[in-house]
């Protein structure tokens, strides 16, 4: 069982803007995506898809925002900024973590056993000897 947290991941709207770089690291474009906000649910399926499962990061990532309002988040050929769209959504690091923990918890892959028993066989491949001449 797990303790949900006052506002879930899937209800806290997010403002995100994205720095494109070129190879020389030049500002290729800038992307403001003000008037579109995502959820966090979204943004951290997104990161966990980018990233893998480097959960620690994307934690990182979910307390920084959800406690100071707005972080800054750099990958090699881009930069994102990500802010909360309300003010009222800022939380301590404790409700942070249980804001992830819930996400995560709610997106885990269940895996249930087959129904049947069954039976997996591995041969070693045939090897074709030159014959002697």
């Amino acid at each position: 069982m797990t303790i949900k947290p006052q506002k879930p991941a899937a209800k806290i709207p997010v403002r995100v803007g994205v720095r494109k770089f070129t190879a020389e690291r030049k500002l290729e474009e800038w992307d403001s995506n003000d008037l579109l906000p995502i959820t966090l649910a979204d943004k951290i399926s997104e990161y966990i898809l980018r990233i893998g499962d480097a959960n620690a990061f994307c934690l990182n990532i979910v307390i920084q925002l959800l406690t100071k309002g707005k972080v800054r988040v750099d990958f090699r050929d881009s930069s994102e900024r990500l802010q909360l769209v309300n003010e009222k959504d800022i939380v301590s690091r404790v409700e942070a973590v249980l804001v992830f923990d819930h996400w995560v918890a709610e997106n885990q892959i269940k895996s249930q056993p087959p129904d049947a028993t069954q039976r997996i066989m591995m041969e070693p491949p045939r090897i074709n000897l030159p014959k002697a001449s």
